[in-house]
Parts: structure tokens; C-alpha cells; sequence
């Protein structure tokens, strides 16, 4: 993950956070107006955009300089604008060109060498580590690419190592090219060179495969930047060499093409759809319908018990609607094995698939005891395992299908019923990369509305992990049991408004539909009463 956070003068901070809006959106950069916030936020792990205005910065001076001296090692981006009209111009070339840092400008620059635009490790990170082999910090930017994924040369240049050893170097297999003006760069942890010594190169051009070789606990890949006579120069602090290559480094297109060649057509890339979410082991009768009718949903996820003629039955009222389902068992005994889960879905999804049904969420909250924590998985990495075999599986029988990877329980851990989804996330974050799209679950717990930083905005934690995942809110609403059902109604529009221009948000799922029925206790309690307040209201909706 690439942290990121802009710093802007206090003074006129509007008009300057103002002109930063676009690059924001596109790149999720965060924004402070105090210099020891941007230096503490994430350190050491973070870069610093600010534009260098003469006495921007009065309470410190040089802002570049003091940076330096109180937080030694902070990566700087440094804008050399005297206005926000300046920072404006500036920000929305890089969002045109899709140059994060505005490296493609130097004269020297690195393309993405991975099929991931993720960073793992920064440069810089983990001292405590790094310094046995007498280094400041990490010595490189660890990115993420799964195994086998290809890794392309950054630039221009002509190999001049290719170690073929996966156990006798640190490194274990990796390529060295050496480029233009003194630059080398390395890569490393590779499952297999696809280069040999004397190659010569072009940017872009397919150098290898990824794997995890050398000193590597997981697939990635390993990236250093080195300059000839760098150290001597005092360039760097850094011996052999070595430099920081994150403000060389071009950042990928936004949207890989994969993740748009696997939406569904209803949603054609635009605005986040509205929906609602039909409880497990219920059907959808004719008050559903009319609920749904009323709130205007144009998308619905059902469970995969659901029976067929429902499923027609709400196609022929609603011509249009996205329809997807949720795998989901509670298996006898202790078996868990994703192939017990496999066999155990596979009717109901060949059904659903029969007539045209192809969006899955499989399973759902597994960072919960009563989900299958502790029991077919003991922490996330090895929920991560079992997804990507279930997944495997259920692709295999069913090629066209689009496999969600499943919306965790928010929240801290509480020790017996839930591991926190940070954690639970940190652990499978190669599995969510496979999965064609992720579940997210949006919960909030303020009766004064939405207005707390943060509040409902787990999707933005995915998006700053998952750049270019689609993301499904399988789950939403506010957690109060004390508001009232038209309360509960109006912050859920409220939420629903803010999220419809979220890129890369493909649907909101709202509570239950089940009407007359007893609710889950998240929005509704008693009756159909919350349910038909909150489809009068969305039915007025003007978004």
C-alpha cells in the first residue's frame, strides 16, 4: 500500500484543498494543513506532496527543511507552485497522465514493473530489520505481484546480472539492468528469469515471473534503484548505491482492464447501483416485490436458496435489475474444507447460473466464530487458502461466474466470537486480488447522522488496499437500535448519496426486504415497518 498525504498552507486551506479535489479522488491521498501531522501520518511509510509557497509555511519556515531535520528520511514531493491555481494545473496533469508523483516529467523515470499497483513495503520501512544488514531501512519498495504474475523492466537498458539460484542469495533469483545516466535497477524474489546477461531491453519489456525465492516470506516482488557514485555523492544515505525509487516510479492506469471486463452488464462502469439485500433462508413474496418496486432498486442479492420462479418474477417487474446471490452454508460436523463448501453450493449455483446469474459472494463475515473462525480457518491467511481453493473450484465448474471475495464483520476483536477485519484482511490479501470482485460491509453507529470522519467508510480502506478491485457493499446501515425506521431510512438515503459517485462501487445492498418477517437485527426490529419507511423514502430519491 502507497501512503500518501498533502500537505497545504493554513492559510486560504479551503481554496488550496479545493484545487487538490480531483488528484484526491484519483489517487486517495489523504490532506492536513500541519506539518508534525504529515511527518508522524504512517511514518516511515508515508510521501509528502506539498506545494513550496514562500512563507507558506510560517510556523516552520522551509517546510522541505524542516521536514527533513525533524523527520529524517520522510519521502518528500515537493511542488514548486506560489498559488492553488498553480497547484491545480499541476495536480490535474498528473491525473491526466496518470503520474502519481509526476515522475514522468524527470528525465529519468520507472514504469510499473508488476500488474498490481500496490506497495507492500516501502522504501525506507522497518529499520529495526534492516539495520543487522547495515541498511537504514528497507533497501527497496516491496510491490505486490502474485505468483507467477510477469514483471516488466522499468526502463530502457541492457541486463548485466540474471542470479539463477533461488537459495544462495538473499535476493534469491533476480535481474539486474543497468540503464541510462548511472541508474541500475533490481529485481527481485522472481520464480524464473525470462532474460539472459547482455540483453537489451525496452521499457515494459516481460523480464520474469514472481514468486517468493531468496529471503521472502510471500510472493512479491523486490525492486531497488541504484545510481553510480550516489553514496559518495551523498545522494543518499544509503551504501552501495542505493536510492529511494518511489519518486521515480510512474504510477499504473486506475482500473485495471481486467476488473472492467468482469462487471456485470448493468452496471456498465457508471454510478454505484441501490439494492437491497434479502435475508438468508427467506424468499421474496409479493410485498418484497412491491418494497422493491417502490424503493426503486436496481439490484438485489438474494440468497442461494432462493427459488427460481422468485427470481423471474422480479426480472418481469423490474427489467434491468442486477441480480446476485450469496453463497453461504453452515455445514454438519466440522468439516469446512472448501471442497465440502464446493460440493455443497454447486446445485444451487448451477441453477442460478441457468438463468443468467453470474455474481457470487462467497460465503460471507468468516472473520466471525459463528462463520467458521477458529473452526475451517484459524486466521485470515488461512481463510485466504481455502477461498482461493473454493474459488478454484466453483471457477472451474462454472467458467463465466464472477466470484466475490466475502465482506468481513468491522470492528475490532473481541477474543471468542471475532478476529478484527484489519487484521483478518492483512492476512488474505492475495485472495482478494483473485477474486473478481470484494464484499464490504458499511456499518455506522451515531444517531447524529453521518457526519463523523469515517463514519460508514469502509470501502475507502478497500480502495486504498485494492486499487483496482469493483467493490460491492454486501452490507450497510446504521447499528442504533434507538432510531426510529424513518431515522434509519433518512441516514441510509443520506449514506446512499454520498457512495453513488464512489468510483469503482458497483452496488449498495441495504438490510433485508423480508417484509412481515423477523428482521436481522441491524436496521429493523419489529415487522415490515422499517423496511416500507425505507423504500418510501428511497423511492423519493433524487440521486
Amino acid at each position: 500500500m502507497e501512503y500518501q498525504i498533502l500537505l497545504l498552507p493554513r492559510r486560504d486551506y479551503w481554496i488550496w484543498l479545493s484545487a487538490c479535489r480531483q488528484y484526491v479522488l484519483t489517487f486517495g491521498a489523504n490532506l492536513t494543513d500541519d506539518p508534525a501531522t504529515a511527518g508522524r501520518y504512517m511514518a516511515p511509510r508515508q510521501v509528502i506532496t506539498l506545494p513550496t509557497i514562500r512563507d507558506g509555511y510560517p510556523d516552520i519556515g522551509e517546510p522541505v527543511r524542516w521536514l527533513q531535520t525533524h523527520h529524517p528520511g520522510v519521502r518528500i514531493d515537493a511542488i514548486e507552485v506560489q498559488k492553488p491555481e498553480g497547484l491545480r494545473k499541476e495536480l490535474k496533469r498528473r491525473v491526466q497522465d496518470n503520474d502519481r508523483y509526476g515522475a514522468k516529467r524527470r528525465p529519468f523515470y520507472l514504469l510499473w514493473p508488476t500488474d498490481y499497483p500496490v506497495i507492500t513495503q516501502p522504501f525506507g520501512a522497518n529499520p529495526q530489520i534492516y539495520r543487522r544488514y547495515g541498511m537504514p531501512g528497507h533497501e527497496g519498495v516491496d510491490l505486490r505481484a502474485l505468483t507467477n504474475s510477469n514483471i516488466y523492466a522499468c526502463a530502457d537498458g541492457e541486463v548485466y546480472e540474471v542470479h539463477t539460484n533461488p537459495r544462495d542469495h538473499a535476493y534469491g533469483i533476480h535481474v539486474r539492468i543497468q540503464h541510462r545516466d548511472g541508474y541500475k535497477t533490481v529485481y527481485a524474489h522472481l520464480a524464473r528469469a525470462l532474460v539472459t546477461k547482455g540483453d537489451v531491453l525496452q521499457a515494459g519489456a516481460r523480464i520474469g515471473l514472481a514468486d517468493s525465492t531468496g529471503n521472502s516470506s510471500a510472493a512479491h516482488l523486490h525492486l531497488s534503484l541504484k545510481r553510480d557514485g550516489a553514496t559518495v555523492r551523498r545522494e543518499t544515505t544509503y551504501p552501495k548505491d542505493i536510492i529511494d525509487p518511489t519518486p521515480f516510479l510512474a504510477w499504473p492506469a486506475q482500473g485495471a482492464a481486467h476488473a472492467k471486463s468482469m462487471a456485470p452488464a448493468q452496471w456498465a462502469g457508471g454510478r454505484c447501483l441501490v439494492g437491497a439485500r434479502v435475508a438468508r433462508g427467506r424468499d421474496v413474496e409479493a410485498p418484497d416485490r412491491e418494497i422493491l418496486r417502490s424503493g426503486r432498486a436496481e439490484a438485489v442479492l438474494l440468497p442461494q436458496k432462493i427459488r427460481l420462479e422468485a427470481v423471474r418474477e422480479l426480472r418481469a417487474h423490474q427489467p434491468g435489475l442486477l441480480i446476485a446471490a450469496q453463497l453461504d452454508i453452515e455445514p454438519e460436523g466440522s468439516d469446512w474444507s472448501p471442497e465440502t463448501f464446493a460440493r455443497a453450493v454447486e446445485a444451487d449455483m448451477r441453477r442460478l447460473v441457468s438463468i443468467g446469474v453470474l455474481d457470487f459472494e462467497v460465503h460471507s463475515e468468516p472473520n466471525l466464530t459463528v462463520r467458521g473462525m477458529g473452526r475451517g480457518w484459524a486466521k485470515g491467511a488461512d481463510f485466504g487458502r481455502w477461498f482461493s481453493k473454493a474459488a478454484g473450484l466453483l471457477k472451474a465448474a462454472f467458467p463465466d461466474a464472477r466470484l466475490g471475495f466475502p465482506m468481513l464483520s468491522p470492528g475490532d476483536g473481541i477474543p471468542g466470537l471475532r478476529e478484527s477485519a484489519e487484521e483478518f484482511l492483512s492476512g488474505c490479501d492475495e485472495a482478494v486480488m483473485e477474486a473478481d470482485w470484494v464484499g464490504v460491509a458499511c456499518y455506522w453507529n451515531t444517531s447524529g447522522g453521518l457526519d463523523l470522519p469515517g463514519e460508514g467508510r469502509a470501502y475507502d480502506t478497500y480502495r486504498a488496499l485494492f486499487p483496482n478491485k469493483l467493490l460491492w457493499l454486501t452490507g450497510l446501515g446504521p447499528l442504533d437500535s434507538t432510531l426510529s425506521h424513518e431515522d434509519s431510512a433518512r441516514q441510509v438515503c443520506q449514506f446512499l448519496e454520498r457512495a453513488r459517485d464512489v468510483p469503482g462501487l458497483v452496488a449498495a445492498f441495504v438490510g433485508t426486504v423480508a417484509a412481515g418477517a423477523e428482521h436481522e437485527p441491524l436496521l429493523w426490529r419489529d415487522g415490515d415497518g422499517g423496511a416500507t419507511e425505507l423504500a418510501r423514502v428511497l423511492g423519493q430519491r433524487t440521486f
